[in-house]
């Protein structure tokens, strides 16, 4: 097995709130991989974009079993250093403005998410 310390992986979330199944993945993954010593950072664009507005994320659980909700995911995905970062055109999309955002994410712009790609040395999509 390859050695990934020292290894970055940028993980783009494309997928919201209206398709709870999709929303738990990325966050598992990129924890995954810090927990792995890797640097993480979480692309949130498109429909990716309204699971980080105060309010709903607590709204999506999985597994009604669980306490566990997308709120969980993303303050856990937050503890283990995973960076959560949001495209400030896809804010518009969802008519949110910067105080709509749960705390910790940082907004950059949509080029920023080429450099992002080049500069990490993987990346996944969802």
């Amino acid at each position: 097995m390859i050695d990934p310390e020292g290894k970055s992986i940028l993980v783009i979330q494309t997928h919201g709130i209206e398709t709870p199944r999709r929303t738990y993945s990325p966050l598992f993954y990129a924890m995954a991989a810090a927990a792995m010593e890797m640097e993480a950072l979480v692309w949130f664009t498109m429909d990716g974009t309204n699971q980080l507005k105060k309010g709903e994320a607590e709204k999506v659980q999985l597994d009604t079993t669980s306490d566990v909700t997308l709120k969980t995911m993303l303050e856990q995905a937050q503890d283990a250093e995973v960076k959560l970062r949001v495209c400030q055109q896809s804010l518009a999309l969802w008519d949110m403005t910067p105080d709509d955002l749960i705390d910790g994410v940082e907004i950059l712009g949509a080029t920023s998410i080429i450099s992002l790609a080049l500069e990490f040395d993987h990346v996944m999509y969802f």
